[in-house]
């Protein structure tokens, strides 16, 4: 007979100390470096926020956020007040910026905690830890009533143009505060492309060739010392026909010492911007393995805008480059970065490596290739702007024809040679060419023969669309939103379907240009750039205690709703979803028509609409649809007019060319035919969102196709 001892809450309570973060995986990490002292258990992200489905801002209470406990976190703050100590102390070790002390104060007012000590560290390492629990503070409530005016003037502002673009555009869509900026810049872009009027230039070079049978290229740069670009063909072939087979003699050659400054370590936005061009991440995929690195201990706090790098970090750098790299790589000074944010903390640090000895082998084995890749990056970062300076020597080599013409035609060719490759040491550089070495024996009045003219046409670009990184660069030039928060912003508006990528750029879909132009019409206080980077001042102000948040919400929420009501009155929802006119004329009357844009795409619709309804569709693409596998209607089922593809919500379909007269209507059959009635097959998603191919005469019919497995869909099964 086995016999069970009872536990008892002393026994099971052998802690005297809780310590309460956010993550698991943190929580996972600090617990290795804490004894048996503590326990450390995870609230996993918030546990309190406003509701999902309605304002949750007491509007007539000085704009009280009517916060409640989200799904699923009620088990959870009752497992955490069930192990309290009744001896001892509840640590508060969430993440040490706003939001972290917003869920350590949500926390310690939920579990009613009157002596909670708050403990931030920016690096998650033995001696932060014990350092931060030995000088406890309390929670900053400066910090929480910021991070709860952002919360508040996001969920007011979305809440409120939202119900507006229901009603003006069509139910479903949203705006957001600092998203539809964004969304407002990458429109912008598109309408500067469009607007573009490209301009035809030519690029001329000349090949010439030295004493020892070197070929050199030179390109033409000055006509008169002014810079000179030829823009037509004519001009190009007058300018060959003056210069004629003569040799071409060096005018001058000029050599700078020029000195290159280290870059200074990651900041949240350099590094999210960084990992994008070189590693090709995304910033949500950046920020996401940053985090992990974080949690595991591997690095600092990966929300920062500061570039300070703490002293003890300073002469680890300088010690392990001096023995790596040798004395000349080391600053005679530690390298000094200014912060370019006016807000950022001097107390908070770069992202940076807790360990600069660490094997990145371990960071692999550990973490997988893809954080590891990251870790690198910081690490090259981080350690070569304690490096010295890279010193090259420019080279500058101008020629002219030997025979003095009017007007003067200059020639250049160089580039620049490196003396010391400095903090490139760690971050790399690029080898010397072949071309360079040979120019770099040329003196002045040397003559080099003239082989050949070389002449390509070219036309100036549109301005580039932008990428995540050049995208992130501008939001932060203006001041726009916060580097913790750029990931989310470039998600939210790709997710909303207002963005879509194509290759690395990002361009605005035709329902993202109609919000846009809707608010900005409507909102232009709204939509102002300067205008979104002062409100960010307004919360940092409120973060720094300067600004207090009852009247900052006030000010900004009654302009908002004045915007709003004069939207109410003065906007016509007919004519929001315009994008502009088209030379078809109506189907129905033959006047003039617009292009418009409906949930599912664009179409054209008479300018006379309402009092005509003709329209045609635009985004069916007949011509596109594969009818080997689709079978193609011959007529309505119900007038027997002809039918037209359109999109839908659920996908494509067929319907009468006469809607909305007629709705008669034909789903998207295959030409294959169910074997057991005769009908056609129907391609179909279930309830789970799986896909399958069933007969069209359902409920009548239940056929439904099987599909035989893979051979290598079997093999991973088994």
């Amino acid at each position: 007979m086995s016999s069970k001892k009872k536990t008892t809450k002393s026994e099971k309570k052998s802690y005297r100390n809780l310590l309460i973060v956010e993550s698991p995986s943190k929580a996972k990490t600090i617990n290795k470096y804490l004894g048996t002292d503590y326990k450390v258990m995870a609230t996993v992200g918030h546990v309190i926020d406003l509701p999902k489905n309605k304002l949750g801002v007491d509007l007539e209470n000085e704009y009280e956020p009517l916060f409640e406990t989200i799904y699923g976190k009620g088990k959870i703050l009752k497992d955490l007040k069930k192990s309290i100590p009744k001896e001892g102390s509840v640590f508060l070790a969430m993440d040490p910026d706003r939001e972290g002390e917003a869920i350590a104060w949500h926390v310690a007012n939920e579990l009613k905690l009157e002596n909670a000590k708050r403990v931030s560290f920016h690096e998650i390492t033995k001696t932060a830890i014990e350092e931060a629990i030995a000088n406890p503070t309390v929670v900053n409530v400066n910090l929480v009533d910021a991070q709860k005016a952002r919360r508040v003037l996001d969920r007011l502002v979305g809440y409120k143009l939202s119900e507006l673009i229901w009603k003006k555009i069509w139910y479903g869509l949203s705006a957001g505060r600092v998203q539809s900026v964004a969304l407002r810049l990458i429109v912008e872009k598109e309408e500067e492309r469009e607007a573009f009027l490209s301009e035809e230039y030519w690029d001329v070079s000349v090949k010439l060739k030295e004493d020892n049978g070197k070929i050199l290229t030179a390109k033409l740069s000055k006509k008169d010392g002014k810079k000179y670009v030829p823009k037509s063909k004519g001009e190009v072939e007058d300018f060959e026909a003056k210069m004629g087979d003569s040799k071409f003699r060096v005018k001058d050659v000029v050599k700078r010492d020029v000195k290159k400054h280290a870059y200074p370590p990651f900041t949240t936005s350099t590094m999210q911007q960084s990992a994008y061009n070189a590693l090709g991440y995304t910033s949500k995929k950046t920020m996401g393995l940053a985090q992990i690195l974080y949690q595991a201990g591997y690095i600092t706090y990966m929300r920062t805008d500061s570039v300070f790098l703490s002293s003890k970090a300073v002469e680890e750098i300088r010690s392990l480059v001096s023995s790596r790299f040798g004395k000349e790589y080391v600053p005679e000074k530690p390298n000094y970065y200014k912060n370019k944010s006016k807000n950022a903390q001097e107390a908070h640090e770069a992202i940076r490596p807790t360990d600069f000895n660490l094997d990145i082998k371990l960071v692999q084995k550990d973490l997988g290739v893809a954080a590891a890749k990251l870790y690198e990056m910081i690490w090259k970062r981080t350690v070569s702007s304690q490096m010295a300076e890279k010193r090259v020597q420019v080279l500058t080599v101008s020629l002219v024809p030997r025979e003095p013409s009017s007007p003067e035609y200059i020639f250049t060719m160089g580039g620049e040679i490196t003396m010391f490759d400095g903090f490139r040491k760690v971050l790399g550089t690029k080898e010397l060419e072949d071309d360079l070495q040979e120019i770099c024996q040329i003196t002045k009045g040397d003559e080099l023969e003239k082989v050949e003219f070389v002449n390509e046409q070219k036309f100036t670009l549109p301005p580039a669309r932008y990428t995540e990184a050049s995208l992130i660069k501008k939001l932060e030039e203006l001041g726009i939103g916060r580097p913790s928060t750029y990931s989310t912003i470039i998600s939210t508006i790709q997710g909303r379907g207002y963005v879509e990528r194509e290759a690395r750029s990002l361009f605005p879909t035709d329902v993202g240009r109609i919000v846009t132009n809707f608010l900005r019409n409507s909102f232009d206080r709204l939509m102002d750039y300067a205008y979104t980077a002062k409100v960010e001042d307004e919360l940092d102000g409120i973060a720094l205690g300067k600004k207090k948040y009852v009247p900052v919400i006030d000010r900004e929420y009654k302009m908002l709703q004045e915007g709003i009501n004069i939207a109410q009155e003065s906007v016509k929802k007919e004519d929001v979803v315009i994008l502009g006119e088209s030379e078809e004329k109506c189907p129905e009357c033959g006047s003039g028509t617009v292009i418009r844009v409906g949930r599912y795409g664009k179409f054209l619709s008479c300018n006379r609409f309402p009092e005509c309804k003709g329209m045609k569709d635009l985004e069916g693409k007949e011509d596109t649809l594969d009818y080997n596998k689709y079978f193609k209607p011959e007529e309505c089922p119900l007038c027997k007019s002809k039918l037209v593809l359109k999109n839908g919500k659920y996908g494509k379909f067929w319907a009468c060319e006469k809607y909305p007269t007629c709705k008669g209507l034909v789903p998207l059959l295959l030409n294959e035919k169910c074997p057991e009635c005769g009908y056609h097959l129907v391609e179909r998603k279930g309830k789970w969102g799986r896909s399958f191919t069933g007969c069209s005469n359902y409920p009548n019919c239940k056929y439904i196709k099987k599909v035989k497995k893979s051979k290598a869909k079997k093999d991973s099964e088994s």
